[in-house]
């Protein structure tokens, strides 16, 4: 399992900078970050 360690990085490297193109490349801009706050905010406001 060793002799892959480097396969195994490429591999997770390669889906999370794919994640990051797909949510960044938008028209718009990315909204992931605002929606992650948004969604945590929720949780933590008076009630």
């Amino acid at each position: 399992m060793g002799e892959y360690d480097a396969v195994w990085v490429f591999f997770f490297s390669a889906i999370f900078v794919g994640f990051y193109i797909f949510i960044e490349a938008r028209p718009k801009g990315s909204t992931f970050l605002k929606d992650v706050s948004g969604t945590i905010s929720r949780f933590f406001r008076k009630r």
